[in-house]
């Protein structure tokens, strides 16, 4: 097992990683998407890609041959009136997911604003879904809500994209549609036009992830375990997804900042 990064003067191995992986209650089997910020866990201790690769390698062995690994690829480019190119177009919201898309044998999917890189058992579920929207019924995260999947906070503590899709389910009072067009190119070189919509936020209404965070404390779903110099934190999608139905419904401003 490899070293892979120091924090204040501890050394953390791959093996550290796998058992705390499995202690915050990752599976063999699982469904786990990734949202990561690695350098918060402190120092690495191997080259970049080195690092990158072994990380992916403890995610790999934690879920086994049977799990299934999606990371978010965002570029956000019809919103930057860009081409969204599946093999080429960079990922915006992390180096771990950006090292991930390219490696041999994981796929990403269509949307062009909010991809998903994906590699394992059970990736053709989330394949070549065509969406009328970001966060509509077929987009990633309501497959991974209906395949009982977990959402791994992988580093950072505060990460929760997933409450767009419960969020446009509902439909909050201070989001509305807004159309994007562009050109997208798939992995054969071919390209189309697309039109999608994206239930975007006014200018001055936004939600806090700390918000989120106290609403998530004491989940029986919710798991958190501090890891080098951050947590790692993992949700059951399924639960989660329920039970932000009905907060919204409730309080559609729940989490807003103001």
């Amino acid at each position: 097992m490899k070293d892979l990064f120091k924090y204040q003067d501890k050394k953390y191995t791959q093996d550290d990683l796998i058992k705390t992986l499995y202690n915050l209650g990752v599976k063999k089997g699982d469904i786990i998407c990734v949202h990561n910020e690695i350098y918060s866990f402190g120092i690495p201790l191997l080259p970049i890609k080195d690092f990158l690769n072994a990380l992916i390698e403890c995610l790999f062995e934690a879920i086994g041959e049977n799990g299934t690994l999606i990371m978010p690829t965002f570029t956000y480019s019809f919103c930057n009136n860009e081409v969204y190119d599946k093999l080429n177009s960079k990922c915006t919201v992390g180096a771990l997911g950006e090292f991930f898309r390219k490696q041999a044998g994981v796929k990403r999917t269509n949307d062009p604003i909010f991809s998903f890189a994906i590699k394992g058992a059970k990736e053709d579920l989330f394949l070549n879904q065509e969406q009328e929207s970001c966060f509509d019924e077929n987009c990633l995260y309501a497959i991974l809500v209906k395949n009982k999947g977990k959402i791994l906070n992988f580093g950072n503590k505060d990460c929760f994209t997933f409450a767009h899709y419960p969020m446009e389910k509902v439909g909050v009072d201070y989001r509305y549609f807004k159309e994007f067009k562009g050109l997208i190119i798939n992995e054969k070189g071919q390209s189309y036009h697309k039109s999608i919509q994206y239930y975007v936020r006014e200018l001055d209404a936004y939600e806090t992830d700390e918000k989120i965070i106290k609403f998530l404390e004491n989940k029986s779903y919710f798991n958190k375990i501090a890891f080098g110099g951050t947590f790692l934190n993992l949700i059951d999608a399924q639960a989660f997804y329920e039970d932000l139905i009905q907060a919204y419904k409730q309080d559609g401003h729940i989490f807003r900042a103001n």
